[in-house]
């Protein structure tokens, strides 16, 4: 089986797309599958549509990296728009069984035309609930408009997969079909509670307080708001014992810094074994997304040994239930969400209970699992649709 996968995030770019294609590739490298992506690059301006890509290559994967422009909205990000005549020589040099569309724009774009024009099998997943993000923009007129186009960007795909059964039934509520589902994992090895260390609490600034961490983008759309909120009841009710270590980068970190609170610690984003030891040395986990289709970070921290306090919206409802292992509570609730965290703070014998299902949880889903049964979706949509899309 050879695959050619087309996303328009990529490493450096820190995400749950960018984490979870990563941690793929390695895998099929284990298998000995063929594969290549076709990605932006990051470090190059625009240049012309049939510029040569930057292209890394090892015995069994191929990336071309594509220059692009940077997003205002996502400075973070990149766009690029390769040409149509580049991508297609390349992709039919190595002549893949199946495509794997990651994403919407200009690359992911390239990917589904590319699948159609050869009749080769086409996959393509779901990661970004983008029609929930617009309000947070104001932008909700566009919503009508969004969801037409995402419906006409997907009609060509055998499978479509969703990162959970939350989502997957909101896309069959918008009238999606051939759904499926792509979970996501979790490497014990990377998170757990072994990293604690006194040194990265101190080199934070923690001390003795109570640590409370969010790690993801630092956007308007992950609910961040809700936080300031729950903060400062918090700093009134419990001055100076508690502490909001925030990990990574986005277009709200500067709301976040001009709140003036002395104890939120703004780390900026953070990787391998930094990040491992930020995640456990800190006593709880705050989530106040409701707009996830999945939440990756937030099974991070499980697995690190957090207690979680979050939202009960969103695709993280397929694996944290309240009073078991979190507590969850209504979108846009900031009076809730204080609550759970203050209960997180206050009340150890059941922190330590949440905690412990929460990492029993994590543990339970494993990335080879999880691959494994992606290579079988990828089998079966090549066995049902070859023939038919040959002939």
């Amino acid at each position: 089986m050879k695959i050619a996968y087309f996303t328009d995030t990529w490493a450096p770019e820190i995400n749950g797309v960018t984490n979870t294609l990563g941690k793929l590739s390695g895998y099929l490298e284990e298998k000995g599958i063929r594969h290549i992506f076709f990605a932006p690059a990051y470090n190059t301006s625009a240049a012309g549509t049939d510029t040569l890509p930057e292209t890394e290559e090892t015995s069994l994967k191929k990336v071309h990296r594509f220059p692009g422009i940077k997003v205002r909205i996502s400075p973070n990000s990149c766009l690029a728009f390769p040409g149509t005549k580049l991508v297609y020589n390349l992709c039919d040099r190595f002549a893949p069984d199946l495509i794997h569309v990651t994403t919407e724009f200009g690359i992911g774009n390239k990917g589904v035309k590319y699948a159609v024009s050869r009749g080769i099998p086409l996959v393509m997943s779901y990661h970004t609930d983008y029609c929930k993000y617009l309000n947070y923009y104001g932008l909700g007129a566009l919503e009508p408009f969004v969801e037409m186009y995402l419906k006409r960007f997907y009609r060509p795909a055998q499978r479509i997969l969703a990162p959970s059964g939350y989502t997957m039934e909101q896309l069959k509520s918008k009238g999606f079909d051939n759904l499926g589902i792509w979970s996501r994992g979790i490497d014990s090895a990377c998170f757990n509670a072994d990293y604690r260390s006194d040194e990265m609490r101190n080199s934070l600034g923690i001390g003795d307080r109570f640590a409370f961490l969010y790690v993801g983008r630092i956007s308007p759309e992950k609910g961040l708001n809700l936080l300031l909120r729950a903060i400062d009841r918090i700093n009134q009710n419990f001055p100076g014992q508690a502490a909001f270590v925030i990990t990574g980068d986005g277009p709200y970190a500067e709301t976040i810094r001009q709140a003036g609170h002395e104890n939120v610690i703004m780390t900026g984003f953070r990787r391998g074994r930094e990040l491992s030891e930020i995640y456990a040395s800190c006593d709880g986990f705050a989530f106040p997304s409701g707009t996830e289709t999945f939440g990756n970070t937030c099974l991070e921290a499980m697995a690190s040994g957090l207690a979680v306090a979050g939202i009960s919206s969103g695709g993280v409802t397929d694996y944290l239930t309240h009073g078991e292992n979190a507590l969850l509570g209504p979108d846009e609730d900031s009076d809730a969400l204080a609550d759970n965290l203050t209960t997180l703070m206050t009340n150890q014998e059941l922190r330590h209970i949440l905690a412990y299902n929460a990492r029993k949880t994590a543990l339970s889903r494993d990335w080879n699992r999880i691959f494994d049964k992606l290579l079988s979706e990828y089998r079966i949509v090549i066995q049902e649709n070859a023939p038919a899309l040959a002939s």
